[in-house]
């Protein structure tokens, strides 16, 4: 199953090519290759949007998992750290698991 977060974060908070932004895609690279270490989990990417317009959203992160790893998933400890580390800026996000 493929495993969709779509995210746009807060006004002011990701300008694709600063380094503030770069510094955040970093970390939260990081965060979800740590998620690839979860049985069941196969692959993640990441991707930015490329069209710098207010309409669009700012990353995508698409996992490919098993179904059951699914709430594996929901309870690791990297999947915790991003909603600490950048819940509070996103404003708003959309999931959608598809096979």
């Amino acid at each position: 199953m493929k495993h969709l977060i779509i995210v746009k974060f807060k006004e002011n908070v990701w300008a694709r090519e600063s380094e503030a932004s770069r510094e955040m895609l970093a970390d939260i690279r990081e965060i979800f290759d740590r998620t690839q270490q979860i049985e069941g989990v196969h692959t993640v990417n990441i991707y930015e949007n490329v069209t710098p317009r207010p309409n669009r959203h700012d990353l995508m992160i698409e996992m490919e998992m098993a179904p059951e790893a699914l709430p594996v998933y929901d309870d690791s400890a990297a999947h915790q750290e991003w909603k600490a580390k950048y819940g509070e800026y996103i404003q708003t996000k959309t999931i959608f698991d598809y096979e």
